[in-house]
């Protein structure tokens, strides 16, 4: 499948683009270690990738951090105050 993303809010998805996320799992084998515990912002939605996404609530979340790039489960991140990062 072609990917897809979405750089908008979607109503009912589990993050707002613009939001920062910390990392506080990794539920897929081809997730990269690395990013456990860092904190990015939201800046994506994929439902087209083929990995089994559902609209609206279940897509891959496209993650910044910084010039870096990565997608993750929504159950892989946590909502996180700006203040408190």
């Amino acid at each position: 499948m072609k990917a897809n993303p979405i750089y908008h809010d979607i109503a009912d998805a589990p993050f707002k683009i613009g939001q920062a996320v910390r990392v506080v799992r990794l539920l897929d084998e081809t997730a990269d270690p690395k990013f456990l515990l860092c904190v990015g912002v939201v800046f994506s939605y994929e439902y087209n990738c083929g990995c089994g996404q559902t609209y609206p609530g279940n897509p891959m979340v496209g993650v910044a951090f910084g010039d870096l790039l990565e997608e993750f489960w929504p159950n892989e991140l946590a909502a996180v105050d700006k203040a408190s990062n």
